[in-house]
């Protein structure tokens, strides 16, 4: 290429993002947010269930609520450690 040649070629420059006011950005962030209190309290009934069918299996079916309690659910513990 000559020197000619070199002067000639232009870039194309990418257009400048057009400024997102600070109300628009606030608005956006708060939208889908969940409110402060749900993560603890999902992860704390997560556990819980989890530990109630461990409790279910390891005890054989007799605690939480089996058969060496009067209220006998049986396999309904499944369904409570889910639920």
């Amino acid at each position: 290429m000559s020197e000619n040649e070199k002067k000639t070629i232009n870039l194309r420059k990418r257009p400048a993002k057009p400024e997102v006011p600070d109300s628009a950005k606030v608005a956006k962030k708060s939208d889908g947010a969940n409110p402060a209190w749900f993560l603890p309290v999902t992860l704390t009934l997560m556990i819980i269930g989890l530990v109630w069918i461990m409790v279910y299996y390891i005890s054989q079916t007799l605690f939480p609520l089996g058969a060496g309690t009067p209220f006998d659910i049986g396999a309904g513990n499944i369904i409570v450690g889910f639920g």
